[in-house]
């Protein structure tokens, strides 16, 4: 293989592709559009947000399912859908998927069918999505966050001595470790915004 130098001999590898690559999650939005630089690439999604128009784009048949409760869940379900199995071994070759969120299911599901999981372990991912590990190994490899400081917080009198000890000011962002968009971000200048 040779080397890639620059955008042109990018497309040119992709365009070339032979391996049969999968995005499987619910929707095709985080990756669309790059079916268009890379062969054999195909979405499979639970939602079909092209009514069936995009080639690319494989929404197998809604099946009695539990409801879900992450992407996971969703992601977990189409690995197991008969007609998802059946398009991954009529494709043939030795594929890869890619996923917006996995978990270790996901990852024995994708083994169980011959894919390749294009993406560290999902224990890694795991571990890297909580918030304050992020924070520490950013500072361990020196790429440092905003001011913060990394602690359990019981009670709002208890964050200002936090704040005050670290320099922080009064008008202060709390995450939880874990979070979704948002969700778990807190904007906190009085004892009310608790």
């Amino acid at each position: 293989m040779q080397k890639v130098r620059n955008v042109s001999d990018l497309r040119v590898m992709f365009h070339r592709n032979e391996k049969p690559i999968y995005f499987i999650s619910a929707t095709n939005f985080n990756l669309l559009g790059i079916d268009q630089w890379v062969n054999r690439f195909k979405y499979v999604n639970y939602i079909d947000c092209f009514d069936g128009r995009h080639p690319n784009v494989f929404v197998p048949p809604e099946l009695p399912h539990e409801e879900f409760t992450s992407i996971e869940d969703i992601n977990n379900y189409l690995l197991q859908h008969k007609d998802v199995v059946e398009l991954i071994e009529q494709r043939g070759g030795r594929p890869a998927a890619t996923f917006l969120m996995f978990d270790e299911r996901t990852e024995e599901l994708a083994d169980e069918l011959g894919l390749d999981v294009w993406f560290p372990p999902a224990a890694l991912r795991s571990r890297c999505d909580n918030k304050m590990e992020t924070v520490r190994i950013g500072n361990k490899a020196g790429v440092h966050s905003v001011p913060n400081a990394l602690e359990k917080v019981d009670s709002y009198e208890h964050l200002m001595q936090i704040a005050e000890r670290h320099g922080l000011g009064k008008d202060l962002v709390v995450q939880s470790a874990f979070g979704d968009s948002g969700h778990t971000t807190f904007f906190i200048s009085s004892e009310d915004d608790q």
